[in-house]
Parts: C-alpha cells; sequence; structure tokens
C-alpha cells in the first residue's frame, strides 16, 4: 500500500504534468514534421520552446511552418502587451480664453481639455492604439453659496494613436469642453449675496487604453478616481 507521502508526490506530479500539458502546441516545421511544445521566449527571429520532454531549446522561427509563424508572432505581441510596456502622462490642454463683458458680469470662455502622452518603452512599434476615456468637469454656479450647488458633469468619449515606434511617444487629445470664468464688475453684487467668483474646473480623467480588442493600460488623474467613480454610470 502507498504510504501518505508517496501518494502526494505523485498527486503533485500529476498536476504538474497536467499544467504542462495545457500549454502545449503541435508545431510543424516547413517539412510536415511534428512536434510537442509550448512557447517560453520570443525574440526577433529567435524562438525559446519547451518541448514536451521537458527540454528547453531555442530555434530560428523560419523554421515553422507558415500557420505556427502567424501564431509565434501573435503569441509574442500578445506578451509584449501585457508586459507592462506603456508609460502615461496627462497635460492640460486649454484653449485662448475669450473675454466679454455683460450685465455687470466679466467672462472668460474657453475650451479645456487633456492630452494624453504615451510613451511606448520596448523596442518594438506598436499601431492602432484606442484610447477610451472619462474626463470629470465641475460646472460652477453663478451666484452660489457654497461650491456644491455646481454641477459634476461627465464627458465620455474615445480618441486614438495609429503608431508609436519603439522607445517613442506620441499624444492624443480629447475632446474639447466649454469652459468658464466669472467675476462681477466693481459696485455690483447678488442679491442673495452669493460668492463675486464663479470657475469651471476639469476635475479628473480615466483613460482605458486597447490595442486591437486586448486591454493594456489603464490609469486615472488623480488615482482615486477609479474607486470612487463608476465608468459605466
Amino acid at each position: 500500500m502507498l504510504n501518505k507521502w508517496l501518494v502526494l508526490t505523485l498527486l503533485s506530479l500529476a498536476s504538474i504534468q497536467f499544467a504542462s500539458a495545457e500549454n502545449l502546441r503541435t508545431f510543424k516545421d516547413k517539412s510536415g514534421r511534428e512536434m510537442e511544445a509550448k512557447l517560453v521566449r520570443v525574440s526577433d527571429s529567435e524562438v525559446s520552446i519547451e518541448r514536451k520532454d521537458g527540454l528547453t531549446t531555442k530555434v530560428n522561427i523560419s523554421i515553422f511552418s507558415p500557420e505556427d509563424q502567424k501564431y509565434i508572432k501573435k503569441w509574442a505581441k500578445l506578451n509584449l502587451l501585457a508586459s507592462g510596456i506603456f508609460e502615461v502622462r496627462f497635460t492640460n490642454e486649454d484653449s485662448k480664453k475669450q473675454k466679454s463683458s455683460s450685465g455687470g458680469i466679466e467672462r472668460k470662455r474657453y475650451n479645456g481639455a487633456y492630452g494624453i502622452e504615451v510613451t511606448n518603452t520596448s523596442y518594438e512599434n506598436i499601431k492602432d492604439i484606442r484610447i477610451e476615456y472619462l474626463v470629470l468637469k465641475f460646472e460652477d454656479a453663478l451666484a452660489a453659496q457654497k461650491r456644491s450647488e455646481g454641477d459634476s458633469i461627465r464627458i465620455k468619449g474615445t480618441t486614438q494613436i495609429d503608431y508609436i515606434g519603439g522607445r517613442s511617444s506620441a499624444e492624443a487629445v480629447t475632446k474639447a469642453v466649454p469652459m468658464q470664468e466669472t467675476k462681477l464688475e466693481q459696485g455690483y453684487g447678488w442679491t442673495g449675496g452669493g460668492k463675486k467668483t464663479s470657475k469651471d474646473v476639469l476635475e479628473g480623467i480615466w483613460i482605458k487604453m486597447y490595442v486591437g480588442e486586448m486591454m493594456v493600460y489603464e490609469y486615472s488623474r488623480p488615482e482615486t478616481m477609479m474607486r470612487r467613480e463608476a465608468w459605466g454610470k
């Protein structure tokens, strides 16, 4: 009768073999010869594979069938995108303010937006990056007694970066959001005693970045925005 230690050891080995088998693929070379193995690493034209017997070897991608070469390149790209190669920085992109005055109120109107600078830290060129975003705008109320009387507005949209070279950066911009600042002219006041100024503010941006259908990056400024806001609200 097997002792307890031996039973646990055999079960553990079986589990490892089963998990390894799940990642195996039957590869073919250009002559039609087959080999069961799993991909370990792809670097340019060099492919590291682990055979079914556990032996790891490096081969040139050119030995594989066209179908397997396509699979290997797709596997390499997906692993690259999942490895955290992107860095993102947000900037404020405001248009020139247009001043006007009427009814004792001085106004400054302009468009506000966020710039989204994406850096590709890898040496590979990346194409067709789609960025979905949520922008929060606080619209200050005229004659408000306190800030909470203003409205919080959510703006969702999508922008695109067609191409980022290796070790390079590219920038996208969100849609323009109408903004306003006001100030009562000298000698004027609100009958209810509200504050004499108002100022709209872009309070935050949350992005989800995709290459194809794969989400490769998610970030917000401030970072707490992802915790306190609901994307699909």
